[in-house]
C-alpha cells in the first residue's frame, strides 16, 4: 500500500508535471522521485504517466490515483490540523481576490469574529489565479474570489452581485457623454489589472467579443495605482464599483455608461470538493448566505 510520503511525491509529480521540478519543490533527489513513481507503479500494475520529452502526461489510471491521493493527504492534514487545535481555536484558512480583499472581507472576518470569537482567521488576498493554485495545494480552507475558477476539483457558488465599470479621468473627452459605443473603445490605452485577474479576465472577454483591439499601457494590482493613472488621463480603467465608489463620488474620476453591455458579475464562495467542509468553513458560509 502506497505511503503518504509516496502520494504527495505522485502528487507533484503530476502538478509540475517533470520529476525534477517535482523534486526541486519537495527539496528531494530526482531519483528519490523517479524511484517513488516506479515503486507505485509497481505496486498497482499500472503505468501512471507517459514519459515524453518535454514533459510527462498522467494516464487514466494515474488520473484515479492522483484523485484519491489528493482525498486522502487532504483528510491527513485536516486530521493534523484538528488534532494540534483541539482544545484551542477552531482554525480557518480564507482566500480573498483583490477586489473583495479590499472592499469586503474586512467587515465579513469582523463580523464572523464578533459571532465565532473561537475561530482563528487567517487571511490571503491576491488574484483569482494565485487563490484557485493555493486552494488546489490545500493552502486555503475557503475563498471568496471575482474570476473564474478553471479547476473542476474547486466547487464554486454565485453569492453576491458585482457590478463592473468603465471609468475616466474628468478631463477625458468620455467624461462630458452620457454613453459610449464599443467602438469608441477601438484602440483606446487603458490601465489594466494584472494577468490572473478575474476583473481583467471579464472585460478582455468582453472586447474580443465584439472584436474591439484595445492597448494596455499600465498593468497593476492596485486600485489606488489605477484610479490615480484614470485621474491623470492616462488611460481608461475597469475596476468593480465597490473600487471606486468614494473616487466617483469626489469627482476625482467619472464612470463611462457602454451602450448595450453590461458587466454584471458575481463573486463565488469556493472549496475543493475532496476535503471535508469544517464547522467554521460551514459557519463563514453560513454567514456570507446570511448576510446576503
Amino acid at each position: 500500500m502506497a505511503t503518504l510520503k509516496q502520494l504527495k511525491t505522485f502528487i507533484a509529480v503530476a502538478e509540475y508535471k517533470k520529476m525534477s521540478e517535482a523534486a526541486k519543490r519537495l527539496y528531494i533527489s530526482q531519483p528519490t522521485v523517479s524511484q517513488v513513481i516506479s515503486d507505485l507503479e509497481s505496486e498497482y500494475q499500472a503505468m501512471l504517466f507517459e514519459r515524453f520529452s518535454k514533459e510527462l502526461r498522467i494516464t487514466p489510471a494515474g488520473l484515479l490515483l492522483l484523485d484519491n491521493a489528493r482525498e486522502i493527504v487532504a483528510i491527513h492534514e485536516q486530521l493534523e490540523q484538528s488534532m494540534k487545535n483541539i482544545n484551542a481555536l477552531r482554525p480557518l484558512r480564507i482566500g480573498a481576490t483583490l477586489t473583495i480583499g479590499n472592499t469586503l472581507m474586512g467587515t465579513l472576518v469582523d463580523n464572523l469574529i464578533q459571532k465565532y470569537p473561537d475561530i482563528d482567521i487567517t487571511v490571503f488576498v491576491d488574484n483569482t489565479k494565485i487563490i484557485e493554485h493555493r486552494m488546489i495545494h490545500n493552502e486555503l480552507d475557503i475563498a471568496l474570489v471575482e474570476g473564474i475558477i478553471i479547476r473542476q476539483e474547486i466547487i464554486t457558488k454565485p453569492v453576491l452581485e458585482d457590478y463592473l465599470c468603465l471609468i475616466c479621468g474628468k478631463n477625458h473627452p468620455f467624461a462630458s457623454r452620457t454613453s459610449i459605443t464599443m467602438e469608441d473603445l477601438r484602440h483606446q490605452n487603458f490601465i489594466m489589472r494584472e494577468k490572473g485577474s478575474g476583473t481583467r479576465a471579464i472585460f478582455e472577454n468582453i472586447m474580443i467579443t465584439h472584436h474591439i483591439p484595445f492597448v494596455t499601457k499600465w498593468e497593476c494590482s492596485s486600485r489606488c495605482a489605477i484610479v490615480d493613472a484614470v485621474r491623470h488621463n492616462l488611460g481608461l480603467g475597469v475596476l468593480s464599483l465597490r473600487c471606486i465608489k468614494e473616487y466617483v463620488d469626489s469627482g476625482d474620476i467619472v464612470v463611462c455608461s457602454v451602450e448595450g453591455v453590461s458587466m454584471k458579475r458575481y463573486f463565488y464562495l469556493c472549496h475543493h470538493k475532496n476535503r471535508p467542509i469544517t464547522s467554521q468553513m460551514q459557519d463563514f458560509t453560513d454567514m456570507i448566505l446570511e448576510t446576503v
